[in-house]
C-alpha cells in the first residue's frame, strides 16, 4: 500500500490521467538570454564639510554680565534715592528754620550734584549697564569695552576719593572681579569663535 492513498477494491474500474503526447516548450538556457549592461553608479558629491554649532556660552559670561547690570541698577536707584532725599530734606529744614548739621550735610549734596557730580555718578553705571548686555552677543570687542569702562571708573574713583582711598577699595575689587571673569581661557575660546574658522579646520 502506497503512503497516503487507499488502494481501490478489486473489480473496479481503473483510471489513469490522460497523458498529453505534445512536446514541451525548452526552457531558455542562461547563455541564450541577452546580457544587459547595468549602468554605473553616479559619482558621489562631495561631502560638504560639517560645521559644528557655537561652543557653549560660559557661566562666567553670565556672571559678568550679573555683577554688572545689578550693581549699575543699584548705583542709580539708590543714588537718585538720595538725591530726592537730600532735596526734600533741604527744603522741610529751611522751612521750618533748621540750619543744623544735617541741614548743612544734605544741602551740600545737593549741590555738588548740580555742580557736575552727578554726571560721572550716573554716566559710568549707564554705560556699564548698556555693556554688560552686550557681553552676551559674543562680539569680541565687547568685553574690551566692558574692561575699558571699569578701568575709566576705577581712575576717576581713585581720583575723587584721592583722601578716603578706603572706600574706593571697598569698590574696586567688586569691578576687578566682574572684569577678570572675562578673560578667563573658557570665555576667551566663546569669544573667539567663528563658523568660517571652524569650517578649515575641519578636514
Amino acid at each position: 500500500m502506497s503512503q497516503g492513498f487507499a488502494r481501490p477494491p478489486s473489480g473496479a474500474p481503473q483510471f489513469q490521467a490522460p497523458v498529453s503526447h505534445q512536446p514541451r516548450p525548452p526552457y531558455p538556457r542562461a547563455s541564450d538570454l541577452p546580457v544587459q549592461s547595468l549602468p554605473s553608479p553616479a559619482p558621489r558629491p562631495p561631502a560638504a564639510p560639517t560645521v559644528a554649532g557655537p561652543p557653549q556660552r560660559p557661566a562666567v559670561i553670565a556672571l559678568a554680565c550679573s555683577l554688572a547690570v545689578v550693581a549699575s541698577l543699584l548705583w542709580i536707584c539708590g543714588l537718585s534715592l538720595l538725591w530726592v532725599t537730600a532735596v526734600i530734606g533741604t527744603g522741610t529744614f529751611a522751612q521750618i528754620g533748621d540750619n543744623g548739621a544735617v541741614f548743612h550735610i544734605l544741602n551740600r549734596f545737593n549741590y555738588r550734584m548740580l555742580d557736575g557730580l552727578a554726571v560721572p555718578l550716573y554716566l559710568f553705571p549707564l554705560a556699564s549697564f548698556t555693556t554688560g548686555f552686550l557681553l552676551l552677543s559674543r562680539r569680541p570687542w565687547t568685553r574690551t569695552l566692558h574692561s575699558v569702562v571699569g578701568l575709566v571708573a576705577l581712575a576717576w574713583a581713585a581720583w575723587w576719593l584721592q583722601d578716603n582711598l578706603l572706600w574706593w577699595f571697598s569698590a574696586a575689587w567688586y569691578v576687578v572681579v566682574a572684569c577678570l571673569v572675562l578673560w578667563t581661557p573658557g570665555a576667551t575660546a566663546w569669544y573667539r569663535w567663528h563658523p568660517c574658522e571652524q569650517a578649515r579646520s575641519s578636514p
